[in-house]
């Protein structure tokens, strides 16, 4: 009887051995990079779609709870939620408004403190199951192009109608500034999606599926949601500061 229990957990073990490593990880692959549409309204639409629209709601439900039962009730020796929420506050507010003086940085320091939520809750997500929100290129483009259009704003509300001087003379300049969008979306992109693919390679291997993930997940996917924050909005506060100077 042993024996042939034996024999049937020996066989089972090579039965998984040879799905994972022969087409096992080819199709967590395929599916990470191409996963099944879902309907959305009648449009077949990436899942990555209902990731990003709860995270959004999410930070809106949050900012509206923070402004009507717990901003009123600050105090001027602050502790405790307050403490943190000021701290967090002042950290982009003084990042954006020492890099970009306080006509520019009372603009951009909310933005980038909105964005570097959004994407640190949007790789976070993954960890109760959905899909990044940041593993669709859709979101990342447009999350390029939300920081190219506040890049573009200050750079008009600093040099007006002479911003535009910068293309004349030279053509490259308007292909470095079309070229800041789509590095900032092709960065969060490949980073993101590289990390998912990742762990899902480890979730499809029974060998590494039982304690692996859930170790390795947590930490991984919590700092790479926060490097890949932080990158973000340090960049849209460089490029910012190269459009108004």
């Amino acid at each position: 009887m042993y024996s042939l229990l034996g024999g049937k957990f020996i066989d089972f073990f090579q039965e998984q051995f040879q799905e994972a490593f022969s087409g096992g990880l080819k199709h967590a692959v395929d599916e990470s990079i191409n996963p099944e549409p879902i309907n959305f309204f009648g449009l077949q639409v990436n899942p990555a779609l209902y990731s990003a629209i709860i995270i959004s709601g999410l930070i809106i439900l949050f900012a509206i709870i923070l402004r009507i039962f717990v901003i009123p009730k600050f105090k001027k020796n602050p502790k405790g939620l307050q403490l943190i929420l000021e701290s967090m506050v002042s950290y982009f507010d003084r990042s954006a408004v020492d890099t970009l003086h306080k006509k520019h940085g009372g603009f951009v320091g909310p933005y980038i403190f909105t964005m570097a939520m959004f994407i640190a809750l949007g790789t976070l997500i993954e960890l109760v199951g959905l899909r990044p929100a940041f593993a669709s290129i859709n979101t990342c483009f447009a999350s390029g192009i939300s920081a190219f259009i506040v890049i573009n704003i200050c750079g008009f509300r600093e040099k007006k109608l002479r911003r535009f001087k910068r293309y004349v003379p030279n053509i490259l300049n308007l292909m470095s500034d079309i070229a800041v969008p789509l590095s900032l979306s092709l960065r969060l992109f490949g980073s993101i999606m590289s990390g998912f693919i990742i762990m899902e390679l480890l979730y499809s291997t029974i060998f590494l599926s039982f304690a692996i993930p859930s170790a390795v997940a947590i930490i991984t996917t919590f700092f790479h949601a926060v490097l890949q924050a932080y990158l973000f909005a340090t960049l849209s506060v460089i490029f910012t500061q190269e459009a108004v100077e």
